[in-house]
């Protein structure tokens, strides 16, 4: 008989065409995707827009590549998801995954995602919320949009990160960013983390289930672990009154590691002098 070949019978088969959808709900290396994912062989990509647009082309993908999304709008896609399709894959271009993990993807969807991507430019961003409180920039802010200047209510509670006592809860890409920055400062670091951290110093290294005994008589404290069954309100009320009066907390996590009622009342009642949310429990905010 004869065959009919579309192509010379030595080459090799040809790979099968993956479908990637990426969206780019946050900018983060948006030109360095675009061009890496277009230069693979195989790869037919399509960019969309919104959550909608990123649904709607669901039946006929292999992978997604995007940001970790808000719970809303995790639940859509996982939703989607859950409906006949072909994916298979989905990448975060985050260090956090608990948007999408948690809503009912389904078993066979592999999750990847990029841990460390963005840890310096989160650490320099905790580090702006705690010089912030520290340095009281809130009053001298509040201050000026009333029109009127007090250097005693400007300067009264203001302290420095040098010889501060600084608790860093997570010991990953942000944590030790952090911990890097703050003992050049001249912070007395305490570090609490999952595991025993590394090179953190038998005085200074704490388990998650030390984290009281981290935070006794502490200056402040940063939460940078992600969010699990392990840390949700792992920083619950009675911790924080370990602190000294007056501590100061800046969460760069999620917000459900802090448990959201005691927060309020060690705010309300000046066991806290402040706090610097980068998350929140609920989030957003009503």
């Amino acid at each position: 008989g004869r065959v009919s070949l579309d192509r010379p019978p030595d080459s090799a088969p040809a790979a099968p065409a993956m479908n990637v959808v990426y969206w780019p709900n946050i900018a983060l290396a948006k030109p360095e995707l675009l061009a890496a994912l277009g230069a693979v062989d195989g790869v037919r990509l399509r960019v969309v827009a919104s959550v909608d647009e990123l649904v709607a082309q669901l039946p006929d993908t292999d992978g997604v590549v995007m940001a970790n999304p808000s719970e809303p709008q995790a639940i859509a896609i996982a939703a989607a998801m859950r409906a006949p399709n072909r994916v298979r894959w989905v990448h975060l271009v985050s260090a956090g995954m608990d948007g999408i993990v948690h809503c009912g993807l389904p078993a066979h969807v592999v999750v990847t995602h990029t841990p460390g991507a963005t840890a310096n430019a989160v650490g320099d961003h905790a580090l702006a919320l705690l010089l912030a409180l520290m340095r009281r920039l809130h009053v001298a802010l509040e201050l000026q949009r009333a029109g009127r200047w007090s250097q005693r209510e400007a300067v009264r509670g203001v302290t420095s990160i040098e010889g501060a006592t600084v608790v860093v809860l997570g010991h990953g890409g942000i944590g030790r960013y952090l911990c890097r920055v703050l003992d050049a400062c001249g912070a007395r670091l305490r570090v609490v983390s999952r595991r025993l951290p590394e090179g953190a110093g038998p005085a200074g290294a704490f388990t998650f289930e030390h984290l009281g005994e981290a935070l006794d008589g502490a200056d402040a404290l940063i939460v940078a672990v992600p969010l699990s069954e392990l840390t949700a309100g792992l920083v619950d009320e009675a911790a924080l009154r370990r602190m000294r009066a007056g501590a100061l907390v800046v969460n760069v996590g999620r917000g459900p590691v802090i448990e959201r009622e005691g927060l309020l009342r060690c705010l309300a009642d000046g066991q806290l002098g402040g706090a610097g949310l980068d998350v929140t429990d609920p989030e957003p905010l009503p």
